[in-house]
């Protein structure tokens, strides 16, 4: 598939969370499809080597180390990109997580709180900037935020982040409406459970694997290219005149009865 036929060639890229796992395989087909990138991490170390990897084979992108629970951290990070490139064309928010491993009953205020600020308030606020950059430029851009299952369905033991996910969803529906008339498509994307080096939860590769035989009709994990990939669709032009709308990246396991999970 051509650069052209994308339209992402040399327009300008925030991933915030670009140093970890799905935001590392972001980073990489951005480059390739020919994007220039600022990536976006609170460990500084992670974000710097996926810029470098992305340099590494012709891509353009710069390392910022930051916080997106700071409003200062996401003004500094949409000012690299304005500062380094002039523009801002895609703005991409994988940011998220948190351990809410508690019923409703036991969890703490403390916990909705954390989980909230970084999920759905770290989210709200990326793409205010991002969509603030690109009116002031005219600039008819793309928004990508990461949901989960967990905002599809009910959550047990997760309710804090399945609550934050499904905001999400409906945050992006509201700004997809209230951001088309300036031409900018706001979508999100929804990736299963994906695996990352040094993970224990769901149990060991081989565990996980035989899990995903068993629930997940393609009959396999999620992998961190397969979320990329649907996120690069929505920066593409390919979904030029798609706004406010969703990709599930899960192998088909929402289509199945939750009794199997």
């Amino acid at each position: 598939m051509s650069e052209s036929l994308l339209g992402v060639d040399e327009k300008v890229a925030i991933v915030t969370g670009g140093g970890g796992n799905i935001g590392f395989a972001t980073v990489r087909m951005l480059a390739q499809a020919g994007a220039r990138i600022v990536v976006a991490d609170v460990d500084g170390d992670n974000a710097a080597a996926s810029a470098a990897a992305a340099r590494s084979f012709g891509g353009q992108a710069v390392a910022v180390s930051a916080d997106t629970r700071r409003v200062a951290d996401i003004d500094a990070m949409v000012q690299t990109a304005l500062d380094t490139w002039g523009r801002l064309d895609i703005g991409v928010n994988i940011v998220g997580g948190g351990n809410t491993d508690a019923l409703i009953l036991d969890a703490p205020d403390s916990v909705w709180d954390d989980v909230i600020e970084l999920n759905l308030y770290s989210t709200v606020r990326c793409s205010r900037a991002y969509a603030r950059a690109m009116i002031a430029r005219d600039i008819a851009g793309s928004i990508i935020n990461i949901a989960s299952p967990a905002g599809l369905r009910a959550a047990p033991t997760m309710a804090a982040y399945g609550a934050a996910k499904a905001a999400i969803i409906n945050f992006t529906w509201t700004l997809a409406v209230e951001l088309a008339e300036y031409g900018i498509r706001a979508n999100v994307v929804v990736p299963a459970f994906v695996t990352r080096p040094g993970m224990v939860w769901g149990g060991s590769p081989e565990e996980q694997l035989a899990l995903a035989k068993k629930v997940v009709p393609m009959g396999r994990v999620t992998k961190a290219e397969d979320v990329a990939g649907a996120i690069l669709c929505f920066a593409s032009d390919l979904t030029g005149y798609s706004t406010g709308q969703m990709i599930v990246c899960d192998g088909g396991r929402l289509l199945t009865n939750p009794i199997f999970a």
